[in-house]
């Protein structure tokens, strides 16, 4: 999951709320830990908790075991929950900016070579055709599958991936979601 995710920063929020410390010292990262171990008996590393609120920088990524310990700090017992009571919450906005990374279709070329995966442990290596349709060049752990076909306008870390005009064995095009819960994790670009 992206650190700068939305969803995670929400819970950053929260966890400082909860701890009512500003996470802007070693000291507080600290405290976090003796905190957390106090309460729920679990912890996660010092340099852990300063690499996830950026203090150690060059980390841009998280593993959903931490954001679980982090979620059960603030009264979830786990990421899957505390994101769909978010996405709760954010429902009751009618729109919102994307901030996290994205890649727009209209700035790629025809050939150029996605990699997206989202949870739990599901991946694509897509082919780029030209005018945001894209082929499934490879799948693992997916309903999606090779020779596979869709059009996307972007694509955005910690956002699910709507699929426009999906063909998925030479059946009729439809509209199909991937990373619905939690959104994509990874999206790398390379060209053939």
């Amino acid at each position: 999951m992206d650190t700068n995710s939305p969803q995670v920063e929400m819970l950053k929020r929260l966890v400082e709320e909860r701890s009512m410390l500003r996470m802007d010292s070693f000291r507080d990262f600290q405290l976090l830990y003796d905190e957390m171990r106090r309460r729920n008996n679990e912890t996660l590393g010092v340099n852990t908790l300063r690499r996830l609120w950026g203090d150690i920088s060059g980390y841009p990524t998280i593993r959903e075991a931490t954001l679980d310990v982090l979620c059960r700090f603030v009264g979830y017992p786990d990421w899957h929950t505390f994101v769909a009571d978010y996405c709760g919450r954010e429902a009751e906005q009618t729109s919102c900016d994307i901030t996290t990374a994205s890649v727009q279709a209209v700035n790629l070329t025809p050939c150029d070579r996605l990699t997206i995966a989202w949870n739990p442990n599901r991946t694509l290596q897509l082919e780029h055709l030209g005018y945001g349709l894209f082929r499934v060049l490879k799948s693992e752990n997916s309903k999606v599958k090779e020779g596979d076909t869709f059009h996307a306008a972007a694509f955005a870390i910690g956002q699910p991936l709507y699929m426009d005009t999906f063909v998925h064995n030479g059946e009729q095009p439809k509209l199909f979601v991937v990373g619905k819960k939690g959104g994509l994790t990874k999206i790398e670009i390379s060209q053939k």
